[in-house]
């Protein structure tokens, strides 16, 4: 009742942005990240009140619940938002899907998680050669899932990517304790297939040339604060490198 108290609108018919961040985070602390990520629906996004990195943590809690539909409200939150966060950020990305994967998903909620990804990278305003290598990573983990078509479609997306990895001189990816090699990305883009469902197939070409028009487009190195933890996805998986 508490956590439910703190959205309160004050006189101004309001929340106060702490208020809801406490609220949001409190819920998922009590076990109730499904309810925490319904309400997120209504206070994120444009002039709401929610703040993007408190809502990252809120789609985080959601994902690792074992309550697919709240996965599901989750993925679907995000892929709605998910133009107005930074594909280089740590804070901007579920951290229980950053450069690894649960294949336990619903597989619409795996294609709303890749959607969001793909959203996040074309339509946000990142377009930096940090941003393509935390795309990258986080592709390939997706690709790791066993599902056969899923796994093609992933490949397809890597594949779009792979030429620029190779023009940019990139060898390895830093993910925890393990490096992801150019030659994985290649591997995975060797599994690229087309999907038998031709209105699919459809959508993921479409996105497949967006997501290459914006990885070509990735020039700049962003040399601010914070850069030099984008060398690594989920940085928290580990303690040393390997």
């Amino acid at each position: 009742m508490r956590a439910g108290a703190m959205f309160t609108a004050s006189p101004d018919r309001t929340a106060d942005r702490a208020a809801v961040a406490s609220g949001l985070l409190a819920l998922t602390k009590l076990d109730n990240a499904d309810l925490a990520v319904v309400l997120l629906l209504d206070l994120w996004g444009e002039d709401r009140n929610a703040l993007d990195e408190t809502a990252v943590l809120v789609i985080d809690a959601a994902l690792r619940s074992a309550d697919p539909k709240a996965q599901l409200v989750a993925a679907e939150v995000l892929c709605r938002n998910a133009e107005r966060l930074g594909a280089s950020q740590s804070l901007h990305w579920p951290y229980t899907i950053d450069g690894c994967w649960n294949p336990a998903f619903l597989p619409k909620t795996k294609l709303l998680l890749v959607e969001a990804l793909l959203n996040m990278a074309v339509r946000g305003e990142e377009q930096t050669q940090n941003a393509l290598r935390s795309v990258a990573v986080r592709l390939y983990g997706m690709w790791e899932d066993p599902d056969p078509r899923f796994k093609g479609c992933l490949g397809t997306l890597i594949e779009a990517i792979v030429p620029r990895l190779r023009e940019l001189g990139y060898t390895d990816f830093m993910q925890g304790r393990r490096k992801i090699h150019l030659s994985d990305f290649e591997a995975a883009a060797n599994t690229a297939t087309a999907n038998p469902d031709g209105f699919l197939d459809q959508l993921v070409q479409a996105r497949v040339r967006s997501l290459r028009d914006w990885a070509n487009g990735c020039e700049k190195v962003d040399l601010g604060h914070g850069a030099l933890a984008t060398s690594v996805s989920n940085p928290m998986r580990a303690v040393t490198l390997s």
